[in-house]
């Protein structure tokens, strides 16, 4: 890493995603670095849905109120794209809510050893 330092919330499009801004907000302070947000969209446009556009805008709200920059970004390879973004802002610690689909092991594969994963179940 060059000198940039982070923590690196990872969201999804539900409500309950908030806790992981709050807890990202906690690592941060303690760490004193930043907090970034970020939400990866499968390649499609999940503003199709009213419930999906009023949960991104909440959790916008969120991540400002944490004094966090939010992004989104449209990847097929959802892993990769966290892991890229991981290493372009130097993310020292990583915060993953539940994974039913094993992407959080397979993003653990792509980054360096020492970026610890925090699991917000």
């Amino acid at each position: 890493m060059d000198g940039k330092h982070c923590v690196l919330a990872c969201v999804t499009v539900q409500k309950d995603c908030a806790r992981l801004i709050r807890r990202g907000q906690e690592l941060a302070r303690e760490a004193g670095i930043p907090l970034r947000v970020l939400h990866v969209c499968l390649g499609k446009n999940m503003l199709s849905s009213p419930d999906t556009a009023a949960i991104l805008d909440e959790l916008f709200s969120l991540a400002h109120e944490a004094d966090a920059e939010m992004s989104v970004l449209y990847e097929i390879d959802v892993p990769a794209a966290i892991a890229g973004y991981a290493a372009e802002y130097g993310a020292d610690t990583l915060v993953l809510g539940p994974d039913r689909s094993g992407t959080a092991s397979r993003v653990r594969a792509l980054l360096p050893a020492e970026i610890k994963i925090v699991r917000e179940e």
